[in-house]
């Protein structure tokens, strides 16, 4: 009875820590991951910065106001001069500006989003990638487990002098090497864990289990002949960025400069009467030394330089695209054509083994064979999917497909 109540109790504790145990799944991954402060202060932070742009170019250069008082020695003489005066772009520049900083605006935007992407393509990598090593984990258990139930057979058979010493020290031997084994995973495991945790913050404190299938649902619907690349925000942002550029080299290429128009009081003093009248005075900077050269070269290398890196980038992309199309659809095949053919020849071959060697018939290296061929197969095919689901989410990174799964 005392017995009893001991198990309950530790059957009570070992339900209540596993309930702790939250699942994580690759949905909630992403929402733990995009919810984060930072990810939020990112968006604010290029936007911010766009804004700053946006405000410079749309902003009039400030009035200047000035006071000149002349009083000449020995003549009763005071002259006095208020001048407030403004200056005026005539060329259009500043306009051209405004409509690059717009620009610039657009782009922060998308080059955000394509950070947010790379974010989520980030999240999901590490996340099946821990989830690999869980289910590395889960196999060599299961195969630590099935040693245990025949090192306990063999140890009460051993005692009874009915097993060899041969057979009785190379199960142990199998058993050692297989915990040193699950080991190893463990450590792969809180590795992967780690990496992915960096990702998702303190908010997945608590999650110690992973779900989920390496395996994609199904097979891509589409074509790479169907797809269209011109909507991937990193080539949206160096598209942006080009026509912004061309802009504001348009801008500096007008080389009319501004006109600064000044209207003002002035009060002349002499022997004790005085005279008002108004001043209006106009000038105009002599383009002769400096005529925009440098900043002309800047934005027209700057938008030279966002052509070609979103040429690079669309050629890249489609190259990328085609090979990820590719390998997602025949890995997929071959990892469930494996696990398909593989679960069912390694239960038949474990059932036999196992026959057999109650029966006698086959020796301890028969049936550690097969235990051996169960755990391969089983990490082979984990290996199958895990490739088939790291191109499936590099093809969704190009595609746009970035929700969890959404097969």
């Amino acid at each position: 009875m005392f017995r009893l109540l001991i198990a309950t109790v530790l059957l009570l504790t070992a339900t209540a820590a596993s309930a702790e145990q939250r699942v994580l799944t690759e949905e909630l991954a992403l929402q733990l991951g995009l919810n984060r402060d930072l990810v939020q202060h990112r968006l604010d932070g290029d936007i911010s910065q766009a804004q700053s742009e946006v405000l410079a170019a749309s902003t009039w250069p400030n009035p200047e106001f000035s006071y000149e008082r002349e009083a000449l020695e020995g003549l009763d003489l005071v002259e006095q001069k208020i001048i407030i005066s403004q200056e005026f772009d005539f060329s259009g520049r500043r306009g051209l500006h405004m409509q690059a900083a717009d620009l610039h605006m657009d782009a922060a935007k998308y080059k955000f989003e394509s950070w947010r992407r790379e974010l989520i393509k980030a999240i999901r990598e590490r996340f099946y990638d821990a989830l690999l090593q869980q289910k590395r984990q889960e196999a060599h258990d299961d195969m630590r487990r099935r040693l245990n139930v025949l090192s306990k057979a063999l140890t009460r058979r051993y005692d009874e002098g009915d097993v060899s010493v041969y057979d009785y020290q190379r199960v142990i031997a199998e058993r050692t090497a297989v915990e040193a084994q699950l080991s190893n995973a463990n450590v792969d495991f809180t590795a992967a864990w780690l990496s992915l945790r960096a990702l998702l913050g303190e908010s997945s404190d608590g999650y110690r289990l992973l779900q989920g299938d390496l395996l994609p649902a199904t097979a891509t619907t589409y074509s790479p002949s169907s797809l269209s690349l011109e909507d991937q925000p990193n080539l949206r942002q160096l598209r942006t960025q080009s026509e912004a550029f061309d802009l504001q080299n348009r801008a500096e290429t007008r080389t009319f400069p501004d006109v600064t128009l000044g209207l003002g009081w002035k009060r002349d003093e002499v022997n004790g009467r005085s005279d008002d009248g108004l001043i209006i005075n106009a000038s105009i900077p002599i383009p002769l030394f400096d005529k925009r050269r440098s900043d002309q070269y800047k934005y027209k290398a700057k938008a030279m330089i966002a052509r070609s890196e979103y040429e690079l980038a669309k050629t890249t992309a489609w190259a990328e695209l085609k090979g990820l199309w590719q390998q997602s659809s025949e890995y997929r095949k071959s990892a469930l054509k494996f696990r398909n053919e593989s679960t069912r020849a390694v239960n038949d071959l474990i059932e036999i083994a196992e026959t057999y060697y109650r029966a006698g018939e086959i020796g301890i290296i028969e049936l550690l064979d097969a235990y051996r061929s169960a755990l391969n197969a089983e990490l082979t095919a984990l290996e199958l999917e895990f490739k088939a689901r790291t191109a499936r989410v590099k093809l969704d990174y190009l595609t746009g497909d970035l929700g969890s799964e959404q097969d």
